[in-house]
C-alpha cells in the first residue's frame, strides 16, 4: 500500500482506478484492504485526551489510506464481480470505518493537505468521516444498490452520518433503505455485525446497534427468519456500558411493533423483562433510558394481553409514578400514557390497579393546566383509560366526554363536577386528596399552583359534615398562607389561574 502523504495525488489515485479494472488482481486487493480495516486501530487518542483536557480523537494513517483506496478501487465498473462477491464483508467492514470515523480529526501532518484540497488543488477531501461515507456510497453504487443511496440521500442521510448527536439517526436511514430494496441481502451483514455488539470500541458497538435495531422495524426480519438472533442480541446490551447503546437497543425491542406485531406475544416475556430493566437503569442520571423504555412499552401493551402483564403490572405503576411530576416535558408525557395504557390491564383485579389509580388520581386532574400540551394529552387519555376502573359511573362518563383529545375544556367546572362525583363515591379519599393537593401548592408550575386550591375548595364544598371532620384545619390554613404571594419561580406575577364555573352547582 502507498504511503498516506502521496496518497492524495492524483497519479495515486488513478493507479488505484487501473488495478481495479484487472479483475484478476482486484479480488487480492479487496482482501488486503478489508485486512488493514480490521486490523489496525481506527484511530489514537490524543494526548490532550489522556490529561482530560479534551476528547480529540486522529485517525491512523493506513485505515484512512485502505478506505481512500478502496473508493478508487471501486470507482470503475470492472471492479463490480468482485464487490459482489464480497459484498457483506465490504458492507460490514466500511459501515464499521464509518462508525469509527465520526469526530476523528486528520493527523497534523495531513491537515496542510486538506486545506488544499478544499481550495481545489487536490482531487479530493480526507477528512476521515467524509472518506467513509464517499467509500461506502461508492460500494453500494458498485453493487447494484444505487436506490439505496438515493433512499438515504433524499431523507439527508448521509449527511446526518457524519454529525457525531445525529449519526445513530443516519445509520437508521440506511439500516431502513436497505431492509426495504435490497433484504435479501441482509441475513450475512446480521450474522456479521451481531458480534460487533461486544466490540471495545464505542463507536462500533453504536453504530451496529442503530443499524440492527432499525431493522426490527420492517417484516423482512421475519421474512429471512433474524427476528429471534435480533432480539436476542439487543436484550444482551441492557448492561453495555454506553448509555446511547442502551437506549438504541431498547428502541429496536419496541421496534418489534412496527416489523412484527404478530410475533410480540410469543416473546412478551422477554420484551417486558427488557423494558422494565431500562426503567430501573441506576446510570442513566437524565432518564433517557427509562424514557425510551416507557415509550417502547406503550408500544408493546397495545399487543399484549392481560395475562403477559400482570405479574409486573403493580411493579411498572410504582416505577413511572415519580416521572408524573418530572421537569422534563417528555418524561411527564410518556409516563402518563404508560400509566393510562396499563389501566387497561388492571380492570379485572380493581384491588391490584385501584390504589395506584387514586394515589395518581389527583396528579392527572392537576396536570389536565400543564403548560406543556402535549402533557394535557396525555392526562386526558389516561384519565379516560382510568375512568372505568373508579366504580363510579358519574366519573366514568364525565372523563369520556369532556376529556376527548379535540375537545376544550373549562377546568373549574369541570373539576367542581369531578370533586362532587368523588365525595359520593369515595368519601373516605377527602384527607388524602386534600394532602396531595397541599402538595402542589409547591409545584414548580404556577398552572398547577393555581389550580390545586380550587381543587381544595371544591372537594370541601361537596363533602358532608360527617366527613368534613377528615379536614386539618391547621395543615389547610397554614398551605393557603403559603401561596401568598403566588408568584412563578422566576419571580413574575401569578399569570392565568384557572377559571370557576359560572354557577356552582350544589348536590
Amino acid at each position: 500500500m502507498p504511503q498516506i502523504p502521496s496518497f492524495s495525488r492524483s497519479h495515486t489515485c488513478a493507479m488505484w482506478r487501473a488495478l481495479g479494472t484487472e479483475p484478476s488482481l482486484t479480488s487480492q486487493i479487496l482482501e488486503q484492504l478489508l485486512e488493514t480495516l480490521s486490523r489496525e486501530i481506527p484511530y489514537k487518542e490524543s494526548k490532550s485526551f489522556l490529561l482530560g483536557s479534551g476528547s480529540e480523537r486522529v485517525a491512523t494513517p493506513l485505515p484512512l489510506a485502505a478506505t481512500c483506496a478502496l473508493d478508487e478501487l471501486m470507482s470503475v465498473p470492472e471492479a463490480a464481480a468482485a464487490v459482489l462477491e464480497r459484498f457483506p464483508t465490504l458492507f460490514q467492514s466500511l459501515l464499521l470505518r464509518l462508525g469509527c470515523s465520526v469526530g476523528v480529526q486528520l493527523p497534523k501532518f495531513l491537515q496542510g493537505r486538506e486545506k488544499r484540497s478544499q481550495l481545489g488543488s487536490a482531487p479530493r477531501s480526507l477528512q476521515p468521516c467524509s472518506c467513509a461515507v464517499e467509500t461506502l456510497k461508492a460500494m453500494l453504487e458498485r453493487a447494484g444498490n444505487d436506490d439505496v443511496v438515493r433512499d438515504v440521500g433524499n431523507a439527508g442521510g448521509w449527511e446526518l452520518m457524519g454529525i457525531p448527536e445525529r449519526h445513530h439517526d443516519g445509520i437508521a436511514l440506511l439500516a431502513g433503505a436497505m431492509a426495504r430494496l435490497c433484504g435479501p441481502r441482509l441475513p450475512p451483514i446480521v450474522r456479521s455485525l451481531i458480534p460487533v455488539l461486544g466490540s471495545v470500541f464505542e463507536c462500533q458497538r453504536v453504530t451496529s446497534t442503530a443499524f440492527l435495531a432499525e431493522l426490527l422495524n420492517h417484516n423482512v426480519v421475519n421474512d429471512l427468519i433474524l427476528l429471534e438472533p435480533l432480539l436476542d442480541a439487543l436484550t444482551a446490551l441492557e448492561k453495555d456500558s454506553c448509555l446511547l447503546v442502551r437506549i438504541l437497543a431498547l428502541r429496536g425491542l419496541g421496534n418489534v411493533t412496527s416489523g412484527c406485531p404478530e410475533k410480540i406475544r410469543r416473546h412478551g416475556s422477554q420484551l417486558l423483562a427488557s423494558m422494565v430493566n431500562g426503567m430501573d437503569d441506576k446510570d442513566d442520571p437524565n432518564n433517557l433510558v427509562a424514557l425510551e423504555a416507557m415509550s417502547s412499552l406503550s408500544k408493546l401493551l397495545d399487543h399484549l394481553e392481560e395475562r403477559d402483564v400482570q405479574s409486573m403490572l403493580l411493579h411498572i405503576a410504582i416505577r413511572i409514578r415519580p416521572f408524573f411530576d418530572s421537569e422534563q416535558p417528555d418524561l411527564r408525557r410518556s409516563s402518563i400514557v404508560l400509566f393510562g395504557n396499563l389501566s387497561r390491564f388492571g380492570r379485572a383485579d380493581s384491588e391490584v390497579f385501584l390504589e395506584q389509580v387514586l394515589n395518581g388520581l389527583v396528579t392527572l386532574l392537576l396536570h389536565l393546566q400543564d403548560p406543556c400540551p402535549d402533557v394535557v394529552k396525555a392526562c386526558k387519555f389516561a384519565l379516560r383509560m382510568c375512568g372505568p376502573g373508579l366504580g363510579c359511573e358519574g366519573l366514568r362518563e364525565m372523563f369520556g366526554n369532556h376529556l376527548r383529545e379535540e375537545r376544550g375544556l373549562h377546568y373549574g367546572e369541570f373539576i367542581n363536577d369531578v370533586c362532587k362525583f368523588l365525595m359520593r363515591s369515595h368519601p373516605a379519599l377527602l384527607s388524602r386528596l386534600i394532602s396531595t393537593n397541599l402538595f402542589y401548592f409547591k409545584s414548580p408550575w404556577r398552572e398547577l399552583r393555581a389550580a390545586a386550591p380550587m381543587f381544595i375548595g371544591f372537594l370541601v364544598l361537596h363533602v358532608d359534615e360527617e366527613q368534613g371532620q377528615q379536614v386539618d384545619l391547621d395543615q389547610l390554613i397554614s398551605g393557603i398562607f403559603s401561596l401568598s404571594p403566588l408568584t412563578s419561580s422566576d419571580g413574575s406575577e401569578p399569570g392565568n389561574f384557572p377559571s370557576l364555573p359560572r354557577e356552582p352547582q350544589k348536590l
